[in-house]
């Protein structure tokens, strides 16, 4: 079973969801990291971040996440994995228009 450490890095993702990590057949992925940055000046905004599971249902992974003007979240720290099987996904959006950068890491099976 081969492995691979990757990250995937996402800008400006507003008020439209983005899928910003999606497992094609055959895949699998570990999500080890996760870090949300507000981008704006000014605005205090809120992030959704959802698990797309394999049978396309969306659900939230995080509600409503505050995160005030030119700060980061990590919402996946402490030693805590997220796993994704094939066809299975994360979705971001943002309640204002680009304000939000993720970076995620992950280790991708196939």
């Amino acid at each position: 079973m081969p492995t691979t450490f990757k990250n995937t890095v996402n800008t400006n993702i507003g008020t439209t969801p983005i899928d910003v990590i999606q497992m094609p057949v055959g895949f699998r992925a570990t999500i080890i990291g996760c870090n949300l940055a507000n981008t704006t000046d000014y605005d205090t905004i809120n992030v959704d971040v959802y698990v797309i599971g394999e049978d396309s249902i969306a659900g939230y992974y995080v509600k409503g996440l505050t995160i005030p003007p030119n700060s980061a979240v990590k919402i996946i720290t402490n030693g805590e994995k997220l796993i994704l099987p094939e066809y299975a996904g994360l979705r971001i959006v943002s309640d204002t228009a680009a304000s939000v950068d993720a970076v995620i890491s992950y280790v991708e099976i196939s």
